[in-house]
């Protein structure tokens, strides 16, 4: 069963800033305008309840507008919205916060906003403050004084308390320091496993791929790709290294293979199989085109996980010779039992950003293993030191 459903969504804005013309914008409409900028063109999206789908795409890619009519903060021009079941909202700090409140009054205000009574609010509040790591000196005072950072924390908090049916959160996994992005994830996790529907935008295929089940790529207020979501963010990934290619003429694919000399990668070889603590190889036979500048060329390995994240990566340092070469990297497999792949990349690092001579996203696969009966907890198994005094 569907609980979001968008039909032909179309969102248009006035670019002018004329205040006759931003007048009859707001009469007649911006779609009749022709100084309009189209935000979201003819979007047909839906999610099923306990989904979590991450919509990705460049800076004015139209996601953040998305996600406001998702919320209602923003009313589609034209096309029908659809949602059945309540919302918690994450879109910017602050938004929907009073600046001169302070943090505690900003949760009671929000907290009535949303309908629950007050007893339920005062319970409530202090495990907001202690999620959102706001210090006790600043909960009374106005969230005008507060840093970004604690700002955000606080409207995140704020969010997952209200326990809605559809999360929507803005750039949500980047609130805060390390230690605190990783109890989001966790927090995120435990909402999936509730059944909750969960949409938030990032500019990181990498967070897509760690946390979504379905991505949904936006350029330039258009749908370019939906589905799988090793699948969409791999077809971003390669339209953003070569964005003068039309997104909309290319052949969708698992695992992508582009770049400006297609074939210069010959051959990849790699072990099928390393039990933790052993040596694996992996061998990339490279033809350096006759126009590459060898001085910025070099050969990039990255092992991923399911998910398509990149665990380690290994780069060449030394430089290539013209013609045929063949580069082999050696390490100790200390990566937890399972499958993953490997990605190469014949990179140019002349460019800014990085481009490719050749990129392959699922060159070879190799499989960890681990002794009979021996316990391994992580990602990767390091060796370690141990001592007691």
């Amino acid at each position: 069963m569907n609980i979001i459903e968008l039909s032909s969504v179309n969102k248009f804005y006035t670019r002018s800033q004329n205040p006759i013309k931003k007048l009859g914008a707001a009469v007649f409409g911006p779609e009749r305008s022709a100084d309009r900028f189209c935000a979201l063109s003819n979007i047909t999206f839906s999610a099923k309840r306990g989904e979590c789908v991450g919509i990705i795409g460049r800076n004015g890619s139209g996601k953040s507008t998305l996600l406001r009519i998702l919320a209602g903060i923003s009313v589609a021009d034209s096309g029908t919205v659809k949602i059945s079941g309540t919302v918690s909202a994450m879109l910017e700090p602050g938004i929907g916060f009073n600046p001169e409140y302070s943090g505690m009054k900003n949760i009671y205000l929000s907290g009535a906003l949303s309908g629950f009574e007050k007893s339920a609010i005062k319970r409530a509040a202090p495990k907001i403050m202690e999620f959102a790591e706001i210090p006790e000196e600043f909960q009374n005072m106005p969230i005008k004084t507060y840093s970004s950072g604690m700002l955000m924390r606080l409207g995140f908090s704020v969010m997952l308390w209200q326990d809605s049916d559809i999360v929507l959160a803005d750039e949500a996994l980047g609130v805060g320091d390390i230690r605190f992005r990783a109890k989001c994830f966790r927090k995120f996790e435990s909402l999936k496993e509730r059944g909750k529907t969960i949409v938030f935008v990032t500019h990181d295929p990498d967070a897509a791929r760690r946390f979504c089940t379905r991505a949904v790529w936006l350029d330039r207020g258009m749908i370019r790709g939906d589905g799988d979501v090793a699948r969409v963010t791999s077809e971003y990934m390669e339209f953003c290294v070569r964005p003068s290619k039309s997104a909309d003429t290319r052949e969708p694919r698992i695992g992508g293979r582009y770049g400006s000399a297609p074939g210069s990668i010959t051959d990849v070889k790699a072990d099928s199989a390393a039990e933790i603590g052993g040596r694996c190889e992996i061998a990339v036979s490279v033809k350096t085109p006759e126009n590459a500048d060898l001085s910025s060329a070099g050969i990039a390995v990255s092992i991923k996980d399911a998910y398509g994240l990149d665990l380690c990566v290994f780069r060449t340092e030394k430089q290539l010779k013209r013609g045929e070469n063949i580069v082999t990297f050696g390490f100790e497999n200390r990566l937890a039992p399972g499958r993953y792949a490997i990605a190469v990349g014949f990179e140019d690092r002349g460019t800014s950003p990085i481009s490719y001579y050749e990129y392959i996203e699922s060159a070879a696969e190799f499989s960890s293993t681990a002794p009979i009966g021996a316990e391994i907890f992580g990602l990767v198994n390091l060796p370690a030191d141990i001592t007691i005094n």
